[in-house]
């Protein structure tokens, strides 16, 4: 269940944190730049253990392929199966350069099997012209230095929260002419347990990789996928 908390009550503990209500060190602006900073160092840790907290789904464009504009990583392409209330199926992936050559050049405009992240677009092969596929990925952090004294952030938990505040606080006592030490050890800490909370989350979600008989098969022209 998220954490939330609004991004004035950020700025408030953060200062807080390092002692200086009132204390012109950091501004406004520069606090909220900076915990938009170690959220996104919240962000990466969490979702580098790959644990699916931050992930999001959207509907594939056929025309383009291209990733989404906030597209960070991706989990997983499922295609919607026609004549069915929503039940799917997946796409295999992601395939490999060395795999790549057992379906490029297969003929277009059938259902796609096999998905890649190929530069700046999500390749599917077969290439489809139609159908509906469902994209499911981590998108880049949310940029919070803009973002108004209402906006909820979702810190996870308490360790998550205590990531942001200990971080700012770090660099406005480096500033300062107060020893960040405490401040370094709380931030690094609290990532060590935000951390643990994430891999412990992330124990159930094995990744697969693509059969080899998948492979062969399709260079034997047998389409046995359901």
């Amino acid at each position: 269940m998220a954490r939330l908390v609004t991004m004035g009550t950020l700025v408030t503990r953060a200062q807080q944190r390092w002692g200086a209500e009132g204390d012109a060190q950091l501004d406004v602006t520069e606090v909220k730049a900076l915990l938009s900073e170690y959220y996104g160092e919240l962000h990466a840790l969490v979702s580098n253990t790959g644990a699916r907290y931050f992930e999001t789904e959207a509907t594939v464009d056929l025309n383009s392929l291209a990733l989404p504009s906030d597209h960070l990583s991706t989990i997983g392409v499922d295609f919607v199966l026609s004549g069915t209330t929503g039940q799917r199926r997946p796409v295999w992936g992601p395939i490999g350069p060395a795999d790549r050559s057992y379906v490029i050049g297969l003929s277009t405009g059938g259902p796609a099997y096999f998905w890649a992240e190929e530069g700046a677009n999500l390749a599917l092969y077969p290439t489809p012209t139609s159908g509906t596929y469902k994209h499911l990925y981590v998108p880049q952090p949310t940029d919070l230095a803009s973002a108004a004294d209402a906006t909820s952030v979702d810190v996870i938990n308490i360790y998550g929260e205590r990531l942001l505040l200990w971080g700012v606080a770090s660099v406005a006592q480096h500033k300062g002419s107060v020893s960040q030490a405490r401040a370094v050890d709380e931030h690094q800490r609290a990532a060590d347990e935000l951390e643990y909370w994430a891999c412990q989350r992330a124990m159930g979600q094995p990744r697969y990789s693509i059969p080899r008989e998948v492979l062969e098969s399709l260079r034997c022209g047998r389409w046995w996928l359901g």
